[in-house]
């Protein structure tokens, strides 16, 4: 039950981290202070664990750092273009992409290894790694941010409800590109929020012990995600991020039909997650980079804020919908539905486009 609360949560808590967004002004230090600010509330509630070291403290934990997480991402894509030329952009994003995906498996071991062998010590863990991530601080205060050629007058403007969701229609409406990129991640991010429910029912059912899931999804999946982050680098400098993410959207969809075959032993299993790993690391990058692609010279803050904001969007019914369709039916339904989205995905991005309409949506 509290699982499916965090997997719900982790969606729909993007609608807040969309509005972190809109204190962000064309200014240097505007930058800087967001994405510093939503670095310290990210990580800050960690600090507590011992003190409250119950499951709901953890999930109230995890719904603050996905928020700030999330809202980070303006800020520090904004600050990329800024200081990037676009043909470094792509191979930098992706190497540190790389290092961060290593950095991880290093410590999903070390921290599996924590909770196996020490009774209660692992709730030490918690303060010690968001004490780690707060040192990063040091270098956000130092970093220099290249201004903007020109600014436009008046754009600190009072806070307003309805002035960002206003700002991204009129994105959607301008940009027939962006409309078909945001609809291709709906249906296929949509596709796996409807499977992820019934993706844990059905490794559930099938009994597999702790140490194969971890394996799977800590290492199998993070090795995909190491070796396919460079590659999706190199690809992303040649080809366009549509004709890119319909390839990510195939990958997602083989990963969900290798479920199927999970009866049949550990190793599809292991080469699900790895085909998975290789669509994250694809999604990650194409995602995060698709501000200043779409933004071209301009602001991409506002473009990854209509990201931010579709995640939530798509949160607020595919996981209940998913959820439903486990208990009423079985786990293979909704994977089988998640599949179809995916694949429908894929087709809008695939979907072949004339050259003049390309330059004119990009325009």
């Amino acid at each position: 039950m509290q699982i499916s609360i965090l997997m719900m949560l982790r969606p729909l808590i993007s609608f807040l981290s969309f509005y972190w967004g809109t204190f962000i002004h064309e200014d240097p230090k505007s930058l800087r202070f967001n994405l510093m600010c939503a670095h310290v509330l990210s990580l800050t509630p960690f600090l507590f664990v011992p003190l409250f070291p119950n499951i709901g403290y953890l999930i109230f934990s995890s719904a603050i750092f996905t928020l700030f997480y999330r809202a980070e991402a303006p800020a520090l894509i904004e600050i990329i273009r800024r200081n990037l030329d676009k043909k470094s952009r792509e191979s930098s994003f992706s190497f540190a992409s790389t290092a961060g995906y290593i950095e991880g498996i290093g410590l999903a071991f070390f921290t599996g290894w924590m909770v196996e062998n020490l009774a209660s010590g692992w709730i030490y863990l918690f303060p010690a790694y968001a004490l780690i991530g707060l040192v990063g601080l040091i270098f956000q205060s130092k970093l220099e941010i290249n201004p903007l050629e020109r600014t436009e007058e008046g754009s600190k403007k009072r806070f307003s409800f309805l002035e960002p969701i206003r700002t991204g229609w009129d994105l959607l409406k301008n940009n027939r590109q962006f409309v078909r990129f945001q609809l291709g991640y709906f249906l296929c991010g949509g596709g796996l929020m409807l499977a992820m429910p019934a993706i844990a029912v059905l490794l559930t059912n099938l009994g597999f012990k702790f140490t194969t899931l971890f394996t799977s999804n800590c290492a199998i999946k993070e090795v995909g995600m190491i070796l396919a982050t460079p590659l999706w680098g190199f690809f992303m400098k040649k080809y366009r991020y549509e004709l890119l993410s319909g390839v990510v959207f195939i990958f997602v969809t083989f990963f969900l039909g290798l479920l199927f075959f999970l009866k049949w032993g550990v190793l599809f299993l292991f080469g699900a997650y790895f085909v998975y790993g290789i669509a994250q690391a694809g999604s990650h990058l194409l995602w995060n980079l698709s501000g200043p692609y779409f933004s071209q010279e301009g602001d991409s803050s506002r473009y990854t804020m209509v990201n931010v904001f579709m995640v939530g969007l798509r949160g607020l019914v595919m996981p209940l919908l998913g959820g439903l369709l486990t208990e009423l039916f079985e786990p293979n339904v909704a994977i089988f539905y998640g599949m179809v989205l995916s694949i429908a995905g894929s087709l809008v991005m695939l979907r072949p486009q004339t050259v003049q309409t390309d330059q004119k949506a990009l325009s």
